[in-house]
This record gives structure tokens, sequence and C-alpha cells, in this order.
């Protein structure tokens, strides 16, 4: 009976951990450019405010196009400097590198597992810092003015992250992001117990 009643808490805690809040707003088409390359803009970054569930797990941005010699270019999750901005200086995770022709707007996605603080703002970005010597850029994605990030704002940079555009009024760069909760430490406790004490009943 004891054991059913472990085998229950641990199954009603990994219930709770599958939870997640997602942002998902990039459903508009590829009606804003470019980006990358030596031709484009150097960082297109889209603000956030972390959720409760504050674990991301995977996060990613639009692109299309790329044709004429396609650069690489990273979906970064960044800081916020002192200034309220994109810091360029604070690359929380360095993500996934995309470098080729897309034909169709497709997400590049970032798969993570970084604890962020609720509350405080974070960047998804894509860098075009790591690549300024191919001629190709990018196309991505806004939603057109309606504002769809709560407490989000689109914003890019010409000239390395030194100065920075300000963004089109309550608009949003098309961003998807996934979160999960941080597991409490009693929670995490008892799954460790489960675990020895399944180890135990093999031997």
């Amino acid at each position: 009976m004891k054991a059913m009643t472990l085998a229950a808490a641990i199954a009603a805690t990994a219930g709770m951990a599958s939870a997640q809040t997602i942002f998902d707003n990039g459903q508009f088409g590829a009606n804003i450019g470019s980006v990358g390359g030596a031709g484009g803009s150097d960082i297109y970054a889209q603000s956030f405010v972390a959720p409760a569930d504050n674990r991301i797990v995977q996060f990613g941005m639009w692109l299309a196009g790329g044709s004429g010699g396609a650069p690489a270019v990273r979906i970064d999750l960044w800081g916020t400097d002192g200034n309220g901005d994109a810091d360029e200086n604070n690359v929380l995770v360095a993500g996934t590198t995309h470098q080729g022709e897309l034909a169709d707007l497709t997400r590049i996605d970032t798969f993570t597992s970084f604890d962020l603080v609720p509350g405080d703002t974070y960047w998804i970005v894509i860098n075009g810092l790591i690549d300024q010597q191919s001629p190709g850029t990018y196309s991505s994605t806004w939603d057109g003015g309606t504002d769809t990030i709560t407490s989000g704002h689109m914003d890019w940079s010409n000239d390395l992250g030194n100065s920075w555009s300000g963004g089109i009024a309550n608009g949003d760069w098309g961003i998807y992001a996934s979160f999960v909760p941080v597991p409490a430490p009693a929670s995490a406790a008892l799954l460790a117990f489960g675990g020895l004490t399944a180890m135990r009943r093999r031997r």
C-alpha cells in the first residue's frame, strides 16, 4: 500500500511538471526584412516578461529568404541592458545557427533548459552579428502592430547593438517560447526517493 501511495505521489508530481506556458505569435507571413549579412540589420530582438512557469525549454523566431549568399544567423536568448534594450554582452543562451535559403517562412528553434526570473524582461534574438560578410539577407515576421506579446517590445539594431530603432509602435516580432514550472525542491526530493526505492527493489 505504501508503494502505491508513493507511486501516485510521483505521478502527481510529474503531472505538475508537465504544465507549460507558450507564447506563439508567428503566423503573419514574411512581412518585414532584412536581417543578417553585410546588408541587413545586425539584430532583431523581441522582449517578453518571464512567466511564473519560468524554465524556458524552447524558443524560436521565423526566417525566410537568404538567397544571394545566405548569411549565418543564430537564435539566442539575451538579457536586458541598463537602458531597457537587448544586451549583446549578456547572451544567456547561444542558440541554433541557421545558414541557407528558406523558400517559405520557417521557425528556427533553440532547445534549452534555462531558468528565468519571473517578472524580469528577456529577449529572443535573431543574432546576425556572427556573420556580417555574406551578401544575402533574411526576412522575418511581425504582427502588424497589434501588440500580441503582453508587455513585449520589438526592436532592431543596425550598428552592432550600440543603438536601437525603438521598434514599431505596439509591434512584436513573431516568436515562439515554451516554459515549464521549475519543480519545487520537495518534489525533486520525492522523485529522487522514488528512484532509490525502485533501485532497492531490483536488488
